[in-house]
């Protein structure tokens, strides 16, 4: 049984490009604590790095894995009922990392940025920082939220930034987010970042 054992994990190893066992000399040279005992069989050996070696293995596996999980573009229940999303993303108890955070993140302003061009394209006529202004609103609020301050959007059109500032602080958004609006009238009427934003 013990020699089949080894013949199976060199099989796999020869037959994954898993490196080779090392040889008796160069086992020598481990501390004791580390060297295997004659007849035991190296179970890491069957640690396969097929994702990290391999790209047609890996892209063979992401269809695999899509095929079996499926790949739901909003959260959903799966069957053990986390909260999930994508392909089998445990929301619930795995989350998402910083880095998914920004890419998601960065791909929502490229979003909202071209939807905003097609919605209000004098706005490209705007300040840099005003411009950030009705994005901020718009991830806030939705593009079709944002687009419910026609008397706003109106005064900006008209570059009445004071005005229109006013008028973002007179609205039940203003109420509801408090600071953050309070810090994008301020954008808005003097066209100046905010210390705390540099």
């Amino acid at each position: 049984m013990l020699k089949f054992l080894r013949s199976l994990v060199n099989w796999t190893a020869s037959n994954h490009g898993v490196i080779q066992e090392p040889t008796q000399s160069t086992q020598s040279t481990r501390p004791i604590s580390e060297q295997k005992r004659p007849g035991s069989v190296d179970l890491s050996a069957l640690r396969l790095p097929i994702v990290e070696k391999n790209k047609k293995q890996r892209d063979a596996l992401i269809h695999q894995l899509t095929l079996h999980e499926g790949m739901v573009l909003k959260p959903y229940k799966c069957t053990s009922g986390k909260l999930s999303i994508g392909v089998g993303r445990n929301l619930d108890d795995r989350g998402i990392t910083e880095a998914e955070a920004e890419l998601m993140l960065s791909n929502d302003i490229d979003d909202f940025s071209d939807r905003l061009k097609r919605e209000i394209p004098w706005m490209a006529e705007l300040s840099p920082v005003r411009q950030r202004v009705l994005l901020d609103m718009a991830f806030n609020l939705g593009i079709s939220g944002l687009l419910k301050f026609k008397r706003t959007l109106k005064a900006i059109r008209a570059k009445q930034y004071e005005k229109a500032a006013e008028m973002m602080l007179d609205s039940r958004w203003a109420t509801q987010v408090g600071q953050r609006a309070k810090r994008l009238s301020r954008m808005m009427a003097t066209g100046h970042i905010p210390p705390e934003l540099i």
